[in-house]
Formats: structure tokens, C-alpha cells, sequence
């Protein structure tokens, strides 16, 4: 297990690519919208999660050799049976077209594909800068999963820089991270946790409510939740860049 922080900082020169797959057989279609959720307190493991994430492991630790690789982070859903990986790349490598996908079913585990996507990271904000994911820091990583309604993405990310700062009187929320998809047809904000025990908060804040959602008229959305179980760093970044974190960094 990879103990040391991948960093995630803004700007056009890396692409993130986000994929995301639900494993076992699908599972009924819910009757219609439903309100967004708070992540489960004790976390949901699926057999079939149990079974593959090894070989999701690997395969991602082999993107070290691929040119243009700049790390990743292996995601076990919470409330689901899913897995994403979030992979970092330097843009214009076209380096990520290695489905972790393939990986899964030739486990012999049924799995479908949710979404695949690039993107940049355009907006962030938090209480470190740049933005650390790892084991040791912040376990725990949501989805804040965004689809843009008639084009509206710049509206929606002045909505963002308006409101998004206020969620960051949560305990335990450390960053947010949002990304802008290279179509233009989806918002993502990887945001970071040390722990979900004050999720709550979150929901009282202004423009996270019930009645006043920030992202309404601009966007459908939905939340996804992950256990951090594999860090794979960046190839180039020197050793200075990757001092480990001390005990008390929260």
C-alpha cells in the first residue's frame, strides 16, 4: 500500500480521465430523481468489489510506464458496487485509452461502465493548497457528479465560485476539486475528506439545502462516495514534492 500524497493542482497542461463502473448485475432502475444522499457511516463492500480490486490495483500501477502518466487514485464505492479510477495525464499524450474495465471482466465479474471522461481541473479550494489525496490523509474521496444543462457550463461554474466555499466549514471536508469535462457535457468535483462523521454540516450550509441547491436550473446531480484504497504517485514529481505527511496534518 502506497502511503505518499498525489497532488492535484489546476490547470490545461494535465487531463484527468475519470472512470467509473458499477460491478455485479444491474440493479433496477430507480422509479425517478431522487434527492441526493449522505454517505452510508459503515462502508458497503461487495463481494465482487473484494474480488477484482487487487487486479484494478495492478493494472493501475502499470500506468507508471506509460508516457505521459502523472498518478492515480483507485476508488472502492461506500453505498455501492462500483469502482472508479481517477488517472492524471499529461495532455496531448493520448495515454488514457487503457479501460480499467477489461481488467474487471476478465476477472469473469459482470461490470458495465458508468461513465469515462476527461477533464481539466479548473477550480479549487480547500484547506491546503494544491489539494493531497492519500491513505493516510484523506481517506476518503466524494463524487460530486454534475450534468450540465444546455450548455450552461460557465454559469454553473460562477455558481460554483459563488457557493462552493461555504461547504468548507465542514469537519473533515479538506478540499474541492472541481472538473470541467473536455466535451463540455460534465462537472465533477473530487472533493477530499479525512472523515464523513459531519457530513450534516454540509447540508445546512447556503446553497446545499434541500430548498436552495446552487447548481438548480443549470444541472442534474448526484453524489458518489469512495474508500481510498490505492495511491499510485506521479512518475516525474521529485522526492522534495512528496515529504510524508506528519500525524497531526489532520
Amino acid at each position: 500500500m502506497n502511503t505518499a500524497p498525489l497532488t492535484l493542482t489546476a490547470g490545461p497542461e494535465v487531463v484527468a480521465v475519470v472512470e467509473r463502473l458499477e460491478l455485479g448485475e444491474p440493479a433496477p432502475a430507480a422509479p425517478g430523481p431522487t434527492a441526493p444522499q449522505p454517505p452510508h457511516a459503515v462502508p458497503y463492500r461487495a463481494p465482487e468489489q473484494v474480488r477484482v480490486l487487487p487486479d484494478v490495483i495492478e493494472h493501475v500501477r502499470g500506468l507508471r510506464s506509460v508516457p505521459g502518466f502523472r498518478g492515480a487514485i483507485v476508488l472502492a464505492g461506500r453505498d455501492h458496487n462500483r469502482i472508479s479510477v481517477y488517472s492524471r495525464f499529461d495532455a496531448g499524450t493520448g495515454s488514457a485509452d487503457r479501460p480499467v474495465l477489461d481488467t474487471v471482466t476478465a476477472r469473469g465479474v459482470p461490470a458495465r461502465t458508468l461513465d469515462t471522461r476527461a477533464y481539466e481541473l479548473v477550480w479549487q479550494d480547500g484547506e491546503e493548497p494544491p489539494a493531497l489525496v492519500s491513505i493516510a490523509h484523506t481517506p476518503l474521496v466524494h463524487f460530486g457528479l454534475f450534468t450540465v444543462l444546455d450548455g450552461r457550463t460557465d454559469a454553473l461554474l460562477d455558481k460554483v465560485a459563488a457557493s462552493a466555499p461555504a461547504s468548507l466549514v465542514t469537519p473533515g471536508l479538506r478540499t474541492v476539486n472541481f472538473h470541467r469535462s473536455l466535451d463540455g457535457e460534465r462537472l465533477v468535483n473530487v472533493g477530499t475528506w479525512s472523515t464523513f462523521d459531519h457530513f450534516a454540516t454540509l447540508l445546512r450550509q447556503p446553497g446545499f439545502t434541500s430548498a436552495e441547491k446552487y447548481w438548480a436550473g443549470l444541472a442534474t446531480f448526484e453524489n458518489d462516495y469512495f474508500d481510498v484504497v490505492e495511491v499510485v504517485e506521479d512518475p516525474t514529481a521529485g522526492s522534495p514534492a512528496r515529504t510524508p505527511l506528519t500525524a497531526d496534518a489532520g
